[in-house]
């Protein structure tokens, strides 16, 4: 990990944090911040791929060692917006099985669900690790927008570490109102925006489209991506691209 950041993003998946903060990022790296996203779920599956996990490797079209292939993808995409990465080991939501090598995420319902009990243990794991991360600088985590277990787990792993936290709202999740409105439930909380030029845009862009065996989970090719991004971001600024963090009061 490198020893100096100004600001660190956490990650849940190797593409939450430049699909959701990658205008921001570029924008930052130009200024000459030290930008650090650590991606907390880039860890291989450990023994056999479960009946969902198969079937989504091969909706990306990628082999049983699919996140060596998204790291390079990751690596690629953060070159695009100036950022440094670390990939932590642990297995994502789709890998992980209960000590009966039950899958905890055995289907898309689960998945988007909550939190499974088992995964109480790997909350307190990750909360250490959080909280030996550097503490002078901004931390970013996910706000949990579209409820995905890996987003909650992160995010409730952070609130944990008992350090202050802004949160990014995740694209394309967002784009439901609702979903943002949802994460937000309890307490008062606080909009911040991050207008995009058209060159951290732009970039932003070229950085998702990085990302080629997740695309068709989204959009139907990378013209329909960048409409999107484009659209949404028009929308949070008011007519302005915009980036949307909170920050809880």
């Amino acid at each position: 990990m490198p020893e100096v950041a100004d600001q660190i993003y956490l990650s849940p998946h190797l593409d939450d944090v430049v699909l959701s903060c990658g205008g921001r990022i570029a924008l930052q790296a130009r200024a000459g911040k030290r930008v650090l996203v650590v991606t907390v779920f880039a860890g291989r599956p450990e023994g056999a791929l479960s009946p969902f996990a198969l079937a989504l490797h091969q909706r990306w079209r990628l082999p049983r060692d699919a996140p060596a292939v998204r790291r390079a993808e990751d690596r690629a995409a953060r070159a695009r917006i100036g950022a440094a990465a670390t990939h932590w080991d642990l297995p994502e939501a789709i890998y992980r099985r209960a000590p009966d090598g039950t899958p905890l995420y055995a289907d898309e319902t689960s998945l988007w669900g909550g939190l499974h009990p088992a995964d109480g243990p790997l909350v307190e794991t990750l909360a250490c690790r959080i909280a030996d991360l550097p503490d002078n600088v901004p931390l970013y985590v996910p706000l949990g927008a579209g409820n995905h277990a890996d987003h909650r787990l992160v995010r409730r792993a952070a609130e944990a570490a008992g350090r202050p936290l802004f949160y990014y709202e995740e694209c394309p999740y967002a784009e439901d109102p609702q979903a943002v409105e949802v994460a937000l439930t309890g307490g008062e909380w606080e909009p911040r925006l991050t207008f995009l030029d058209e060159q951290s845009l732009a970039a932003k862009i070229a950085a998702v489209a990085c990302y080629r065996s997740q695309l068709n989970t989204f959009w139907a090719d990378e013209e329909a991506m960048a409409e999107r991004i484009r659209a949404y971001a028009r929308r949070v600024g008011g007519g302005r691209p915009a980036e949307r963090r909170w920050r809880r009061l």
